[in-house]
């Protein structure tokens, strides 16, 4: 069996008002979490692009890859960090999470603009055992959901769930040597990862809806929020209880925490720096059907300071493809 491990990190912005917990003392723990643990991918939320340019600095073999939400290439992005000595991207992109995706743009009520960056990577040829064969591509994306607009987190769930199979499926130019990937792989047989700060927990609409249940719609604000409090509602089918996804759907995804073999960390995945936020999973791992979840863990690891080095905890998987 072939392995990827990949992990999702809200790296929280740099927020002048954070005091103490302001970005220059977290940034060394931040990339400390990423190198101790070395995942295939990681997959950062809110950086700015200092921070960006921070992450790339510390984190010299990954090859950064994304773009801010802003038009200018400005404001928060979910950048996707990739292991240069076992992955080559063949191509990658971003887009926003609107009616018009294909440029900047807010829809649905939300706050913010928000986007979904992606990369399609292979193996690089003579790697051990431990990954796929050298002609096997990957799909890895990358999103942050709205925290204000209940319809914009459903509406940007509809959205990937229409585009994640669509990008599994296209060729595009492999970046490395020019080489054409031609679209005969099929969505169905790419082995697809969505991960990301989604702002709901597990059960609520916009995970139902990517996971294959119908969402309730019993009331607008189904799906809770995480990142600001007071905003929604909680959910009360919390992280344990999700339905099962429907398995008929071949464009539906599976939580890698339900399915996982095996389990570690938090049954959260918010903090305030110093202490976590109870049963606030909100940072998730969804995988294809063709992919397996050996393990998922929640990351509680404190820096040198004694604190968490973001308002979130990273979220780690380990994947069989």
């Amino acid at each position: 069996m072939n392995r990827i491990r990949v992990l999702s990190y809200n790296v929280r912005y740099d927020n002048r008002h954070d005091g103490h917990d302001a970005w220059y003392a977290r940034r060394d723990g931040v990339a400390d979490v990423v190198r101790f643990h070395r995942p295939d991918v990681v997959a950062f939320q809110e950086p700015l692009p200092d921070q960006r340019a921070d992450l790339r600095e510390r984190l010299p073999e990954y090859d950064l890859l994304g773009r801010g939400r802003k038009r200018d290439d400005g404001g928060e992005g979910c950048p996707i960090g990739v292991r240069t000595d076992r992955w080559r991207v063949i191509d990658d992109g971003t887009f926003w999470l609107s009616e018009t995706p294909a440029e900047p743009s807010t829809d649905w009520d939300a706050a913010h603009p928000r986007i979904a960056s992606w990369v399609r990577i292979r193996p690089r040829e003579g790697t051990d055992g431990s990954v796929a064969p050298a002609d096997s591509p990957f799909l890895v994306v990358n999103t942050h959901f709205d925290h204000v607009s209940a319809r914009a987190r459903r509406e940007s769930a509809r959205l990937l769930r229409e585009r994640i199979p669509e990008l599994a499926a296209a060729g595009g130019t492999d970046r490395a040597t020019d080489a054409v990937a031609g679209p005969g792989e099929g969505a169905g047989r790419v082995p697809q990862v969505l991960v990301g700060d989604f702002n709901c927990t597990a059960g609520s609409d916009p995970h139902r809806i990517l996971t294959g249940a119908e969402p309730r719609m019993d009331r607008e604000s189904a799906d809770d929020t995480g990142d600001e409090p007071g905003d929604g509602t909680s959910d009360e089918h919390g992280d344990a209880t999700a339905d099962a996804p429907d398995e008929r759907a071949d464009d539906t995804l599976r939580d890698a925490a339900a399915t996982a073999d095996v389990r570690h960390g938090p049954r959260t995945s918010l903090t305030d720096f110093s202490r976590v936020i109870d049963d606030r999973r909100i940072d998730h791992v969804l995988v294809s059907s063709n992919v397996d979840a050996e393990a998922f863990a929640t990351l509680a690891d404190r820096d040198d300071r004694g604190r968490y080095p973001s308002d979130h905890l990273p979220v780690l998987a380990r994947l069989r493809l």
